[in-house]
């Protein structure tokens, strides 16, 4: 597919500073040849080849107009200038120089004849090439039925109506030429575009490869040890206590469940389409997060919207009784688009992480309530234990809540309160 005449020059050179369309240049260009047309040729056909000052300037503003007009509409450009090019030959002196074509008549189609097969094609410039010979036959025609000219001295006329068709026809295949040319420099372009951009993502791909390789080889490797070990605890060290077993118990699920979180996004950083799809955690899971966090001895309150749980015996509803509101059952849960449950949910996930990692033995408290958005609140008080050393990428969860919840629209507000503790606030759109 040829590239069109209107696309930006920075997508013809392949640069990002250029900003003016080929079509602009064009437009400025044929606007100084029409005004050249005028200053030119209204004169010469007055004042040299005899013609009515009026004719003449209605013959020079047709040719002239018809330059800018062939850019974007080449077949009404031809009409222009086979107009001006007719008028101009039925009013001059026969006897004032190169009949039917003049010399700036002559130049004028011919360039238009050049502009058009470089912009619209071998078909388009084919048919402006045709004109001018039908002008010619036309002109001829009337002069020798009318006795304008005696058929024995039609020889200098028939010149110049060749002459014309033969400058018209090589302004064709110039035209052509340079079409083909441009055309396939813009191909060559793309081609060295396209071929950038797959090389991009071949790196990109390698680079994600080694850094799937890298986690697996170091966290899954110690996820799949944490979960051994936790699981032969109650076979190597007999004789806990039930508390104690529960505690074995919880780090081998919580290890479990990150280890196949780990192998789902290793899947994805190796571009791994055939990769197994599980269902995502939605806004539900959320008491079953506060759970999991408290068998580690964190306490956290929960506080959530009966509306956002699943109904107890009912199946999930895909109706609603109108844009944003509830199901017939009054379950918000059946509603809320998945990526807003999925969001909720690791937000509350990432927020209570933070609170244990920088506020060890601090109380947390998990607010998430539905109305026109969906609200969410964690907050923390201040820590009971000394504080550990920030680990490296400390800072890049709350970055991470940030970007998830402005993918979707929400808001996010997070900062430290009055006593020493930590809030994160989003509202989050249905």
């Amino acid at each position: 597919m040829h590239a069109s005449p209107r696309e930006p020059l920075a997508k013809v050179t392949g640069k990002t500073t250029a900003s003016f369309s080929a079509t602009g240049w064009l437009y400025v260009l044929t606007g100084f040849g029409a005004v050249a047309q005028l200053a030119i040729g209204w004169p010469v056909l007055a004042a040299v080849h005899g013609a009515h000052v009026l004719w003449a300037m209605i013959a020079a503003m047709l040719l002239a107009a018809a330059l800018p007009v062939s850019v974007s509409r080449p077949r009404l450009g031809i009409l222009l200038g086979a107009a001006g090019a007719l008028l101009s030959a039925l009013t001059v002196n026969l006897d004032s120089g190169p009949w039917p074509w003049p010399v700036t008549t002559l130049l004028w189609y011919v360039f238009l004849v050049l502009l058009i097969a470089a912009t619209a094609g071998w078909r388009t410039g084919a048919a402006a090439v045709l004109t001018g010979a039908v002008i010619s036959a036309l002109t001829l025609t009337v002069a020798v039925t009318f006795g304008i000219y005696p058929a024995a001295a039609l020889g200098p006329l028939l010149g110049n109506a060749f002459l014309c068709l033969a400058l018209t026809a090589a302004a064709l295949s110039i035209g052509t030429a340079l079409r083909q040319l441009t055309s396939s420099r813009r191909q060559l372009v793309q081609e060295r575009r396209l071929t950038a951009e797959e090389e991009t993502k071949r790196r990109e791909l390698q680079q994600r490869n080694r850094i799937a390789q890298e986690l697996h080889d170091v966290v899954a490797h110690s996820l799949s040890v944490i979960s051994v070990q936790a699981t032969t605890a109650p076979y190597r060290l007999p004789g806990m206590d039930e508390s104690t077993l529960g505690e074995f118990d919880s780090i081998a699920g919580s290890s479990r469940r990150a280890l196949s979180e780990m192998r789902g996004l290793l899947a994805v950083l190796r571009g791994d389409d055939a990769a197994q799809l599980a269902p995502q955690p939605t806004i539900a899971d959320i008491p079953s997060l506060v759970a999991s966090t408290r068998s580690s001895g964190a306490t956290v309150d929960l506080e959530i919207d009966p509306e956002l749980l699943p109904q107890r015996g009912t199946a999930p509803s895909h109706g609603t009784s109108g844009p944003g509101g509830p199901s017939a059952a009054g379950d918000w849960s059946a509603v809320v688009p998945p990526a807003t449950g999925l969001t909720a949910y690791r937000l509350v996930q990432e927020a209570v992480s933070n609170a244990l990692r920088h506020a060890p033995g601090a109380a947390i408290r998990v607010q998430v309530t539905v109305g026109d958005l969906i609200g969410v609140r964690v907050v923390n008080g201040p820590s009971t234990r000394t504080l550990a050393v920030p680990a490296p990428g400390a800072g890049l969860g709350l970055k991470g809540i940030r970007e998830r919840v402005g993918a979707l629209g929400g808001t996010v507000t997070a900062g430290p309160t009055p006593d020493g503790g930590f809030t994160v606030k989003a509202r989050l759109p249905l």
